[in-house]
């Protein structure tokens, strides 16, 4: 395996293990049940302990990139500011952390809003590649989509709690999702420290920022393609029951 030079250099320094994820026989690549993957992450408001004791966690980055599983790349991507209504201000902490500026947030829209534009865009997608989810009634030809999140904590926790606290409808293909961090350590049997952590694991390395949102679902993107080329198979492994 070819690494990149930094994670070459950790490597030589002891700084990271890089998993051995050969086998005796090379893994064949095995059918995948989906067609596409929307890989999904949120940057949400933050504060360093114990400033945030009490307050809820609000979406400021809705970021989504779509995955050809055939093609092995991203075709398209999702990206939007949102404005925090709870405690509007951001903490800097959070601006220091995802480099998410007051004026962007400012300048960005609601989460009811944001969640209908992104509806548009994935309309736009399904008339155009012909696609269903898992909620969806799967006809002859239709071409199968799945949410890919690294772990369940924004689709399981931050925004069908944000929904709720603010009664906002939740569409239903966010109800279930495929846990690449779960697929991951299914696979490799190893526990990573992060996304980060995980692609030096498998000799990888993260392009662009930590903690941007598009970077964060892009990097996870080529996590997917990587877990694909030894053999994983991706399958749904959390789904929430309630629309809101």
């Amino acid at each position: 395996m070819a690494y990149s030079p930094t994670v070459e250099l950790a490597k030589q320094l002891g700084a990271i293990k890089v998993v051995d994820v050969s086998r005796e026989n090379e893994t064949k690549r095995v059918a995948q049940y989906f067609d596409y993957l929307l890989v999904l992450d949120f940057e949400a408001t933050c504060w360093c302990f114990p400033n945030g004791k009490g307050r809820k966690n609000e979406v400021i980055e809705f970021s989504v990139v779509l995955y050809d599983v055939n093609e092995g790349r991203i075709i398209d991507e999702f990206q939007q500011y949102v404005q925090p209504t709870e405690f509007p201000i951001l903490s800097e902490f959070c601006t220091e952390l995802t480099g998410i500026t007051q004026k962007q947030v400012d300048e960005g829209v609601p989460i009811g809003t944001c969640l209908m534009l992104f509806t548009r865009w994935i309309n736009n997608h399904q008339k155009n590649l012909n696609i269903s989810f898992p909620c969806d009634m799967v006809l002859p030809g239709k071409k199968k989509c799945v949410f890919v999140t690294w772990s369940d904590w924004d689709l399981g926790v931050c925004l069908p709690k944000e929904c709720r606290r603010k009664n906002i409808y939740k569409q239903e293909f966010f109800g279930k999702w495929v846990d690449l961090r779960e697929i991951y350590m299914e696979h490799y049997y190893r526990r990573p420290k992060g996304l980060l952590g995980a692609l030096e694991e498998v000799g990888l390395e993260f392009i662009g920022k930590q903690h941007s949102g598009l970077d964060d679902a892009k990097n996870t993107a080529y996590l997917v393609r990587k877990l694909i080329e030894d053999g994983a198979l991706l399958r749904i492994s959390r789904m929430n029951k309630k629309k809101r």
